[in-house]
């Protein structure tokens, strides 16, 4: 009975580590990962925990970020080329006129 107690309590820095996620970067870091804003040495710790050591929460995370932000800029693009059309419209009018 001793050694399954053992074996419960047994952990290491590596599973405390991994389990307790101490290395995983705020979302808002991955965020200024994504669009290349961190410093170098920040850079490179965020590409050494997302590829190196291929963080399943931190990629997801980044993954969910990115979805984010492309459904965010749709509107805003889609805005902008109503308005390029419009003013292109206007402008061949303009034009047009003789």
């Amino acid at each position: 009975m001793t050694e399954n107690a053992d074996d419960l309590l047994a952990f290491t820095v590596a599973t405390v580590w991994r389990d307790q996620r101490v290395s995983c970067p705020h979302p808002d870091i991955l965020r200024a990962f994504d669009v290349g804003s961190l410093e170098s040495g920040a850079m490179e710790f965020v590409r050494f925990h997302l590829d190196e050591s291929q963080c399943p929460y931190c990629n997801a995370t980044l993954a969910d970020l990115r979805v984010g932000d492309k459904e965010a800029a749709e509107p805003v693009l889609r805005e902008l080329k109503d308005r390029l059309m419009r003013s292109t419209r206007a402008a061949l009018r303009q034009v047009q006129k003789p």
